[in-house]
């Protein structure tokens, strides 16, 4: 188990009437709860899609790929018909 280090907290009323509120529907204390917000605060954010923002020197190809897919959508059917 990890160190333990205890921490008193001053909250304004309506900040912890929300925790509270919170920690009810979820079914936890509120130190609980307040541990898990820390923690989701602190941690280092995900890794970065390498995908997002791959063609974002390149917005006149998108237009392009874009009017593509259109054209696409309106002059091919979506469904075999019967």
């Amino acid at each position: 188990m990890s160190e333990r280090v205890e921490l008193e907290l001053a909250l304004p009323k309506n900040t912890y009437d929300a925790l509270k509120q919170a920690a009810e529907r979820k079914q936890k204390s509120e130190a609980e709860l307040a541990i898990e917000a820390i923690e989701a605060y602190v941690k280092p954010p995900a890794a970065a899609d390498p995908l997002v923002g791959l063609f974002a020197d390149e917005p006149e190809l998108i237009d392009q790929i874009m009017r593509d897919i259109m054209e696409a959508r309106e002059t091919t059917p979506l469904r075999a018909k019967d």
